[in-house]
């Protein structure tokens, strides 16, 4: 294998890993609604999975395991798409929030900063910021 293919397939099994998060996440409740089906669905797509590969990651997420990216840009826009997954339906349930505090953990996010980062994320999403924007603002207030 070339590595410009070994570096194609290192990125699609991160960004594999990265949607069977979101998957997780949507699953916290217990069931998928139509709206996290469709984000889900949307996300998916972006990544360049098909809409058959998508439903197959669906039936399978619960088996995976999960390996954080390294840089700060990518584990803070992994969050974002996470909290983005919490916010699809309008309901921000206990599991779910259960389940981004411990994927924040899980993407190396120090465990005193994951309230007011979660907070900034949700805040910033209902007003309809991107996650460019939002990481400005998570870095130039971030306690050092």
């Amino acid at each position: 294998m070339d590595t410009l293919n070994h570096f194609e397939t290192r990125v699609k099994k991160e960004d594999q890993e990265h949607f069977l998060q979101l998957i997780q996440i949507a699953l916290a409740d217990g069931i998928v609604d139509i709206k996290e089906t469709a984000m889900l669905h949307h996300f998916g797509c972006k990544f360049g999975f098909t809409h058959l590969e998508i439903d197959n990651l669906i039936d399978i997420s619960s088996k995976s395991a999960y390996k954080h990216p390294y840089k700060l840009t990518v584990r803070f826009e992994q969050l974002y798409k996470i909290m983005k997954m919490v916010l699809a339906d309008g309901v921000i349930d206990k599991n779910e929030m259960r389940l981004a505090n411990n994927f924040a953990a899980v993407l190396s996010f120090h465990e005193s900063e994951i309230p007011r980062l979660l907070a900034l994320l949700i805040r910033g999403i209902k007003e309809g910021k991107q996650s460019n924007e939002l990481f400005e603002i998570y870095v130039n207030t971030r306690k050092e």
